[in-house]
């Protein structure tokens, strides 16, 4: 039997237990601190505060973008209902970019007639199913763009041209191009487009200074 040692209090040695015990969780803590930690993975309908916490490098990417503001007004003025749909990974970085560009361009476009619906994807591609439904993902951040309940057109990985033109194209039916860095007027003044849910009005008259919006993202509920 393991004698007591007479020149130790019990309370001492319960106090020294203790300070070893602190001693270990703080080296965990401290070793935790230096292993990078894994990415966040969301999955299914996200708000723009959940997205923005986990990569909030995503809202450095969106405060130095600067788009093509002709480019913009054709979402600025575009008057149908159109719903956005932005499959993204957190935990893929290749997401930001064109998350950031989007993001600046719905901002400026200030279009209450635009929604934009944010569903975190999984790893695999395949959750969440029930709004990924029939049309598998190949890539992310996948954008699908739907008019009056039609799907338009989608942005799959890095845009053709930019994210604000290639949104400008699907809305107006234009035949975005690498080549074409501008909307050219040209395809325009040689195209009936009096169908198209736009004002003519940004094209005749000199582009306006962009304020501050007043809104962000309009959430679909």
């Amino acid at each position: 039997m393991r004698k007591k040692n007479p020149s130790i209090p019990e309370s001492g040695k319960i106090r020294r237990r203790a300070v070893l015990i602190g001693a270990v969780f703080a080296f965990i803590g401290l070793a935790a601190g230096l292993i990078p930690g894994e990415e966040v993975v969301l999955v299914g309908p996200l708000l723009l505060d959940q997205v923005l916490k986990v990569v909030p490098e995503w809202r450095k990417l969106r405060d130095v973008y600067e788009p093509n503001l002709r480019a913009v007004d054709s979402a600025r003025y575009f008057s149908q209902p159109v719903q956005i749909r932005v499959f993204l990974g957190t935990w893929n970085s290749e997401c930001g970019a064109p998350f950031g560009a989007l993001f600046r361009t719905l901002e400026l476009a200030d279009n209450p007639s635009i929604k934009v619906e944010l569903i975190g994807v999984s790893k695999d591609l395949k959750s969440p199913a029930g709004k990924i439904g029939s049309k598998a993902l190949r890539k992310l951040p996948t954008i699908v763009v739907t008019v009056n309940g039609e799907e338009k057109g989608r942005i799959i990985g890095s845009p053709q041209v930019s994210i604000e033109e290639d949104l400008a194209a699907i809305l107006l039916d234009y035949p975005v191009s690498p080549v074409d860095q501008d909307l050219d007027r040209e395809y325009f003044r040689v195209t009936p487009h009096s169908h198209l849910a736009i004002s003519c009005a940004p094209c005749h008259l000199p582009i306006r200074p962009y304020s501050v919006p007043r809104s962000a993202f309009r959430f679909s509920k």
